[in-house]
């Protein structure tokens, strides 16, 4: 009777103890994985990154077409419009209040242009939707080592990851360019402020294009699974 007694606890221990693994477990591992689409406000995001109950996500699509900035003058992404407008009506009214809810206040690193040096780092920011900065497609997307040949004075970086970076216009199916929030080359910062970009090709134009050109927009942001 004892040796039951004593074999019916060792079982009992074991299937508690399995139990709090699997629990534990189920709190820190997410159901999604790097290259898995998801949906929010009923739009397609490619998921970047998976870390303890939080994903990175882009949108699959160039989602709309806006300038950068409305003016041509020397600025950071905490200064820009396309900022505001992300974490104000683009997020108000693209998203349910329980994915609003869901959706993380991130704080944003902005470094300088790494090619150019242009513009400054910039202060950081605390967004909930914002663009992928220049070091951030390359981790990615795909690193090909060009980007630690500083200084350079090409205008594009094109390489094996272009395919990677490529997207299309969500309403035309059309190979699309799309911003990225780095600042690019200023040649005269009163009058040449320009943001880096990736082009339809997936090359990524590390120079710049004029902040009042109207870009494509691929919204990013971090999103909690668990």
């Amino acid at each position: 009777m004892k040796h039951r007694l004593a074999a019916f606890i060792l079982i009992l221990v074991l299937a508690l103890f399995i139990t709090a693994c699997s629990t534990s477990a189920d709190l820190i591992d997410s159901p999604y994985s790097v290259g898995d689409i998801i949906y929010l406000g009923e739009l397609q995001w490619r998921v970047l990154d998976v870390q303890d109950g939080k994903v990175l996500v882009i949108s699959e699509m160039v989602l709309l077409r806006r300038m950068w900035h409305y003016e041509q003058r020397n600025l950071t992404w905490g200064m820009s419009e396309i900022r505001q407008y992300l974490n104000g009506p683009f997020f108000d009214e693209t998203f349910s209040d329980e994915e609003k809810a869901r959706i993380i206040k991130t704080n944003l690193v902005n470094t300088a242009n790494p090619w150019y040096g242009s513009a400054g780092p910039g202060e950081d920011t605390i967004d909930r939707v914002f663009l992928l900065n220049l070091d951030e497609v390359i981790e990615y997307f795909g690193d090909s080592g060009q980007i630690r040949a500083s200084p350079r004075v090409d205008i594009v970086l094109t390489d094996e990851y272009n395919s990677e970076r490529a997207a299309r216009d969500i309403e035309t199916g059309l190979a699309s360019w799309w911003w990225l929030r780095t600042p690019g080359y200023h040649v005269n910062p009163l009058l040449h402020a320009s943001a880096v970009a990736v082009n339809g090709a997936g090359e990524i134009i590390i120079y710049g294009i004029y902040v009042i050109s109207e870009g494509g927009v691929r919204p990013a942001l971090w999103l909690e699974v668990s």
